[in-house]
């Protein structure tokens, strides 16, 4: 199976003029994934909803993301999003930024089974979208996405996103591969690994350990170096001509 890439959303950057940009002049992505959604005074703000009209994202392969700390947040976001045309809806359950955890939001969610079983039921009630989350290993503890891992298997999700570090490291120190293994041993949904990729090289050396990996998302390496994604599809053609190892 071919790894994927998948352009992760940086607050800030991955706007939709950017998306257009290098999907048009570069490509090599598989999808872009939005900077995070929220409600304010209940709605999603003007701002986000901008960037998220469907024809102003249209020819690009896009996929929203909307952050929430429960169900109750969740339901209108969705709401809105299905209201505009959207049949696809990322949730956020790894932003490390304390604002947002400290509320509950992102990694924040991690130490709450309680909440994210009762989003993950407000999925299976639009079987109409597919639901997909990006993750940490947990919030302060590298234990929490394994308590998760049962919930999240039985759940509709058509992809996990996991880097594996954890919200309160924020984007310091090193990725923990021996937990992220063992997260990825047990899990039975489609897996995409994300988290210090800038090469082709860094890609392969994830590959190789983990075969059965879906996708790998890739943010900072992809705007730092933007034909990365094309770069990884001339090496995997060209080591499949030479037959795979």
């Amino acid at each position: 199976m071919a790894v994927e890439i998948l352009f992760a959303p940086l607050q800030g950057v991955t706007d939709v003029r950017f998306r257009q940009k290098h999907s048009a002049q570069v490509g090599g992505v598989k999808e872009y994934y939005t900077p995070f959604a929220r409600l304010e005074h209940g709605r999603i703000r003007d701002k986000e909803k901008r960037d998220l009209l469907p024809e102003r994202n249209r020819g690009v392969p896009t996929v929203p993301q909307v952050i929430a700390r429960d169900r109750e947040e969740l339901a209108p976001l969705c709401d809105t999003l299905q209201q505009m045309g959207w049949k696809r809806i990322d949730l956020n359950m790894g932003c490390p930024f304390p604002m947002q955890y400290h509320s509950g939001r992102g990694s924040g969610l991690l130490p709450h089974p309680e909440r994210v079983a009762e989003m993950l039921e407000e999925m299976k009630h639009r079987p109409e979208v597919a639901f997909s989350v990006k993750m940490r290993l947990g919030l302060e503890a590298g234990d929490e996405c394994l308590r998760l891992l049962p919930m999240l298997d039985e759940s509709p999700l058509v992809l996990i996103t996991m880097h594996p570090r954890l919200g309160v490291q924020h984007y310091k120190g090193t990725v923990d591969l021996e937990c992220f293994e063992t997260f990825y041993a047990g899990c039975h949904k489609p897996l995409a690994y994300n988290g210090d990729l800038r090469s082709v090289e860094d890609i392969a050396r994830i590959e190789r350990r983990f075969p059965r990996l879906e996708a790998v998302m890739i943010g900072r390496g992809l705007v730092e170096h933007p034909r990365l994604g094309l770069e990884w599809a001339e090496y995997q053609a060209k080591r499949d001509s030479k037959g795979r190892p």
